[in-house]
């Protein structure tokens, strides 16, 4: 079994990377044999530009193989091992996130922040109900706040209908924002990987420009930023 870790990854083992076309599906190929996942499924991918991608990726491993240097393959792995195995429960728990959306809770008492949400946030709510029926509710502060069981089916529909690439991307995007409604915006191409960020981090950002950097904050939205782009350009090269 192929193991990749970042603490201890393995040494390259193969000459050559290629891509080839088996049915309706391109696989990467190593030394001649099919490049399998770490759970030995074969990377049956949907498009030749993807499957370039991650041939790229692995050609470009000069010593050790460090899965942190290698992310569209790592997504890749991820819908094939995880999400096309356990579509149904991931489904059911990514259709919380619409009943606790970050869109619907805005600042209490901070008139300055509560325009920035309400300028930068409603657009998307009002996008939401025009594309997929979505009847939030907006609450002040951060208790829960109940909302009609009638969005987790809608949701449920529109990820029905979604292949299990779009489905891992989408799932990805709803789980690093905190939000279900942004995350469709992002997969259905209204909104770009740096702004989703903006909007998912409006808050903190608002926060940062009034108070100041933290380093460690700092690190962690640039890994989310980062993510982000990575997500956005695997959507890219499954469509292409």
């Amino acid at each position: 079994m192929l193991e990749l870790s970042e603490k201890d990854p393995l040494k390259r083992f193969y000459e050559q990377v290629q891509i080839t076309q088996v049915g309706q599906a391109y696989e990467v190929i190593l030394d001649g044999r099919s490049l399998k996942t770490p759970m030995q499924r074969t990377l049956h991918l949907p498009t030749e530009a993807l499957a370039q991608k991650i041939a790229d990726e692995w050609s470009n491993i000069e010593t050790e193989i460090n899965i942190a240097h290698m992310p569209i393959f790592s997504l890749a792995v991820t819908a094939i091992d995880m999400v096309s195995f356990q579509k149904a429960a991931l489904s059911t728990e990514i259709q919380n996130y619409i009943m606790n959306d970050l869109l619907c809770y805005r600042e209490t008492e901070d008139k300055i922040l509560q325009g920035h949400q309400n300028k930068n946030w409603d657009p998307w709510l009002k996008w939401s109900k025009k594309e997929f029926d979505f009847e939030l509710k907006l609450t002040k502060g951060v208790m829960p706040i109940y909302q009609d069981e009638r969005n987790k089916t809608l949701l449920f529909k529109v990820i029905s209908e979604m292949s299990v690439w779009y489905f891992m991307c989408f799932m990805k995007a709803t789980t690093l924002a905190g939000s279900a409604v942004l995350a469709l915006a992002f997969i259905k191409k209204q909104l770009k990987a740096d702004e989703l960020f903006s909007l998912c981090f409006l808050d903190e950002l608002y926060q940062v420009k009034r108070w100041g950097e933290d380093e460690e904050a700092l690190k962690k939205r640039n890994a989310i930023k980062t993510e982000f782009y990575n997500v956005s350009e695997f959507l890219r090269l499954v469509d292409l």
